[in-house]
């Protein structure tokens, strides 16, 4: 039932009147914000409150990039480091080598020294390997019966005796060290002159046996070959007293040494030929 006042039978606007009048509106909209500008204020505070949605939509982006931007360099740093790594060893390698070099050179130098001694010829020799007992106090030799040597030619480095040739083979000789204790030296005290008989303890060090209580001797002297026994060359430096001991219930001085020659470390040495002397008749 209608109220008082209200129309029984109106009727609503159908959707083309609605469409025309919202085109109209929105035509005159259009015209009055061109004309006048009128809708610049709106516009302005639409923009600012979606700004900041614009600025939250742009992270995801930014984000993505910056992963991207993250990895890459990632790598290409990882790849600069493997390749400043690689240059590394290699430069480690080439100062290594220049040492050794450096170092065998100079043995090589010392060694040419040597080869000036009057009446002997030399056969260098290269050191193959190592005796697999160290207590042995035996080298093995690249030289051997093919080169000219024989049992009992003394055996040199750039810093004096190493040892004794004890065995030939066609290809290769075995060396028995100064140090081994199957081996006696002839020697004499640089510093004096006094005779002795250095011997090896076996375990790399030598011992000056049989001098007498008053002998003068010091830490630092030098022991060289005496070449009484016709085997080794006299003149080659052979060790150097490291400890002089003295005891009540002895006759004799303790006397301990160290060799000279690289026993453990030389590379390269000379095996020493006594040239035949001619007799004159």
């Amino acid at each position: 039932m209608a109220m008082p006042g209200q129309l029984m039978f109106a009727r609503g606007l159908g959707p083309t009147a609605r469409l025309l009048i919202w085109l109209v509106v929105g035509v005159s909209l259009v015209v009055v914000d061109v004309r006048y500008h009128a809708l610049d204020g709106l516009r302005s505070g639409f923009s600012m409150l979606l700004q900041p949605v614009r600025e939250a939509m742009r992270v995801p982006g930014e984000v993505a990039t910056e992963l991207t931007g993250f990895f890459t360099r990632h790598r290409l740093l990882q790849k600069e480091r493997d390749a400043l790594l690689a240059e590394r060893t290699q430069l480690l390698v080439g100062v290594n080598n220049a040492k050794e070099l450096a170092r065998e050179n100079a043995e090589l130098r010392k060694l040419l020294k040597l080869q000036t001694r009057p009446g002997q010829q030399v056969v260098h020799a290269a050191l193959l390997y190592q005796g697999h007992d160290w207590f042995a106090q035996r080298l093995t030799l690249d030289q051997g019966g093919g080169a000219g040597l024989r049992t009992g030619l003394p055996v040199v480095d750039a810093d004096g005796l190493v040892g004794q040739v004890t065995r030939v083979y066609p290809g290769s000789s075995e060396v028995t060290l100064v140090s081994s204790a199957e081996q006696l030296t002839p020697v004499f005290v640089e510093r004096t002159g006094q005779r002795g008989l250095a011997a090896g303890t076996g375990h790399g060090l030598m011992e000056l046996r049989y001098m007498p209580a008053q002998t003068d001797l010091r830490p630092g002297d030098r022991l060289l070959t005496s070449g009484i026994d016709r085997v080794y060359p006299a003149g080659i430096p052979v060790a150097t007293v490291n400890r002089v001991s003295r005891s009540q219930s002895s006759p004799y001085l303790r006397v301990d040494c160290l060799p000279l020659a690289g026993l453990d470390r030389s590379r390269g040495v000379l095996v020493l030929i006594a040239e035949p002397q001619v007799t004159a008749r």
